[in-house]
């Protein structure tokens, strides 16, 4: 099976002409997996011709709106428009924001079907595993010096090693140290909150054969564009929609 990872939004914390917010999505076998999903998730998939009752799971790194924006998207859609029987699992890093969200759908009037739609919470460790995938949560620091939960996800999938970083710490103290032990076919790697010309060492110690920067301004987006060539790996800045074959 073919393991291919679409960057459906790219933009930081507010959208911009042609970039939404956060969303990415792993697709194994025809089945997809969302990793945050903070842009207009509906209309990504739209688009793009793909089918929503082929979503199997979603995973929130952090509870900020531009990475969980969109959940009631997914809701809305397995409780109302699907008509085949099929169920999808939303995996949230803080009970709050589970029971947060569980009250939104209510107060939207969604209300049918709503079975199919079931909440984990995540902790460090493997969360996730189906007979195409398997997800590890990896706990970072992002909100508020990690005061609140936040998570990096390792994919694994056919004998391939992914990882989404989510975002980071402003210090970048916390980009995932599995990265320089074990080696991995993708790393896609947020890059708003830190200060990237001060970690560029640290970064290009990353063991994979592609590094692919998301989630930022224009500004590093062109700073990264410039420098590429400094990498012993393959790097390539995200847009919106673009498609990496692992």
């Amino acid at each position: 099976m073919s393991i291919k990872f679409y960057t459906l939004g790219t933009s930081h914390g507010a959208t911009e002409v042609g970039r939404s917010c956060s969303v990415n999505m792993v697709e194994v076998g025809g089945s997809y997996y969302v990793f945050d999903c903070g842009g207009n998730i509906e209309t990504k998939m739209k688009d793009l011709g793909m089918p929503f009752e082929n979503l199997r799971a979603v995973f929130i790194s952090h509870m900020h709106e531009d990475h969980a924006g969109s959940l009631t998207a997914v809701v809305k859609r397995f409780s109302h428009y699907i008509k085949e029987e099929r169920s999808v699992k939303i995996y949230m890093p803080e009970a709050d924001g589970i029971e947060a969200l569980r009250a939104w759908v209510a107060a939207l009037h969604t209300t049918k079907n709503l079975h199919r739609v079931s909440y984990e919470l995540i902790n460090a460790g493997e969360i996730y595993r189906d007979e195409k995938i398997a997800v590890t949560a990896i706990a970072t620091r992002h909100v508020l010096g990690g005061t609140f939960p936040s998570y990096a996800f390792m994919i694994e999938a056919e004998g391939k090693r992914l990882l989404y970083t989510g975002d980071l710490a402003e210090d970048f103290s916390d980009y995932p140290a599995v990265l320089f032990a074990e080696d991995f076919d993708l790393v896609v790697s947020e890059l708003v909150h830190f200060n990237l010309e001060n970690n560029l060492d640290t970064i290009k110690k990353t063991r994979t054969k592609k590094l692919v920067f998301t989630h930022m301004n224009l500004r590093k987006a062109a700073v990264i564009r410039g420098i590429i060539d400094e990498f012993s790996f393959e790097v390539q800045v995200a847009e919106d929609n673009d498609c990496f074959d692992v």
